[in-house]
This record gives structure tokens, sequence and C-alpha cells, in this order.
């Protein structure tokens, strides 16, 4: 039986909750793209290129800053100072820009009303002179290993802008403004792809009560709306329910989410999978193992990547 206490209780402290979406917040990791576990220290050299040393600058800040675990992921160590380093990235960038000659057609009056200027009598078609500016912004960054000299990390990233110049329409932003955006979008890609990140993700629950009791569906309700506020509490509610009920797909799936809220992964895989096995079709199921695979490989990574830090 539901204590009917539990379930008046938890709708009493949901009616001044916010109006916000019933979710669980999941905090995960990704991990580095590339076989970097080894490479504590290491250098940016400045890339080639007009913008080369501004770059390199960028990505030197970008990966010194990377964090996880609450600790640096590199140690970095400048080129010129001869220190001894475990990884070299180099690379290139460069920018295009080129215009070419356009004609756009334009509606122009001709003719107004005597007694409303504001009103056109007579149009005529006028072709106007504009121009199509484009912005090519190409970077390739590739990182070397020094202890054996093997290529770990390579990749081309390309930006392109493309837009009509006319003498009676201004641009959304100018070409400096787009390669420095271009620019501090790869330095960002480079250290996705370099240094594991941490993630934080507000996931939507299920709200379906389909299979449950009466009293079963009251409480379930009571901890969708209870996400808002404590969702420990959520969840603690949800779990009470397996007691006297058989997990549906909603309430398995709401578990999964609890489940991997606490990095409790093995309990996660096994709620997602009943999910599934009561006949759920839902994408968040794929999404939610391929994000704890993601967050497992970050952590063993990072385990391995301690162990070779010791005295660094």
């Amino acid at each position: 039986m539901i204590d009917a206490r539990w379930v008046i209780g938890a709708a009493l402290l949901c009616v001044t909750a916010p109006a916000t979406a019933e979710t669980l917040t999941i905090n995960g990791a990704d991990p580095a793209g590339a076989n970097v576990n080894d490479l504590i220290r290491i250098s940016v050299e400045r890339f080639e290129g007009e913008d080369g040393a501004a770059f390199a600058q960028q990505l030197e800040a970008e990966l010194g800053n990377a964090q996880f675990g609450g600790r640096r992921f590199y140690r970095i160590v400048a080129p010129e100072s001869g220190a001894p380093t475990d990884g070299l990235v180099t690379g290139t960038t460069r920018t295009s820009v080129d215009h070419v000659p356009v004609t756009e057609n334009r509606k122009r009056c001709v003719e107004y009303d005597p007694a409303d200027k504001k009103k056109c009598l007579k149009e005529v078609d006028v072709d106007l002179r504009c121009r199509r500016r484009s912005v090519t912004v190409t970077t390739t960054a590739r990182l070397v290993a020094i202890g054996d000299g093997s290529i770990r990390y390579t990749r081309p990233l390309t930006a392109r802008d493309q837009q009509t110049l006319c003498p009676d329409r201004s641009t959304s932003r100018s070409v400096d403004e787009f390669i420095a955006a271009s620019q501090r979008d790869q330095v960002r890609a480079i250290r996705r792809d370099l240094a594991p990140r941490d993630t934080s993700l507000d996931i939507r629950v299920e709200e379906s009560t389909k299979g449950l009791t009466k009293p079963a569906q009251a409480a379930f309700k009571a901890a969708v709306r209870l996400t808002k506020t404590d969702q420990l509490g959520a969840c603690a509610a949800w779990t009470a329910l397996t007691r006297d009920a058989e997990p549906t797909v909603a309430l398995a799936f709401n578990l999964g989410l609890c489940a991997e809220m606490r990095g409790e992964f093995d309990a996660a895989i096994d709620w997602y999978g009943e999910a599934q096995r009561q006949g759920s079709r839902s994408g968040a199921i794929p999404d939610a193992l391929a994000r704890i695979d993601r967050h497992r490989r970050a952590l063993a990574d990072w385990d391995a990547r301690q162990r070779l830090m010791v005295g660094e």
C-alpha cells in the first residue's frame, strides 16, 4: 500500500515550486578524443600564418586552464625554455577574404502620388551593384608525442562566411569579427579533443503513470513535481514506489536517471534496460547509455593519468 501521508506531504512541498521543467541534473564527463593519457607536460609552438602567434597563445591558455577532477590536466611548458616536454602542439592557421561583383534587383519608385508622398504610383526595376564577400578561416592542428615521435592527433578545421554587401544593406558582422569568433571556436574544438571535460545536463524525467495503481499514480506525480525543488527527494520517492509496485517504463527510466545522477552506473544501466524490456522505444535511453560510457572512459583515463602524475 502507498502511504497517503507521503503523497499529501510531497504534494504540499511542490505547491510553491517554480514553474520549470521536471528534470534531473546529470553531471558527467567526456573523455579526450586523442590518446593523451601519458602526455603530462605539453608545449604549444607558434602556428604558421599571419595570426599564428595569437592563435597559439589562445590555445596555450585554453589547454593550460583545462581541468578534470579539480586538477589541471596539463602542465604547460614554454617551447623556448628548453625544459622537458611530453608533447608538442603545432599547426597552421590562415584566413582568406574574397570579393566577387554581383547584381541584385530592386524596385524603385519613379512617381509618387501628389496627394500622398508616401504612396508610390509607378515602380521600375533597377539593378544594384553589390559584392559577395567570402571569408574562410582554415586551421590545422597536430600533436606529436616527443618520446616516440608518434602523431597522436591531427585535425583540419574550416569556417566559412559569405555575405552580399549592397549600398542599401549593412553586414551582420565585420571580417575581423568573423575571424576572431572562428578562431575562438577552433581553439575550443582543439581543447575538447585534447582534454576531457566535465558536463552537466538537465534531463527531462518521464511523467507517464501508465501501469500504476491510483495511489501509486498520485505518489509518482508528486515525485515528478518534487524534482523542481528536491531531486534527491524525488528519487527517494520513486525508489519507495518499487516496494509495492512493479516498475513501469517511466518509473524504471526515472530510477535510471537517479542512479546515473549518483554515479551508480551499473544500477543505471540495469534500470534503463528494464525500461526497454517494458517496451520503451525512447531515444533518451541510448543517449543515456552512450553518456554513461563516455563518463566511464573519462574516469578510467583520469585514474590512469593520475598514476603518471605522481610527483608532477
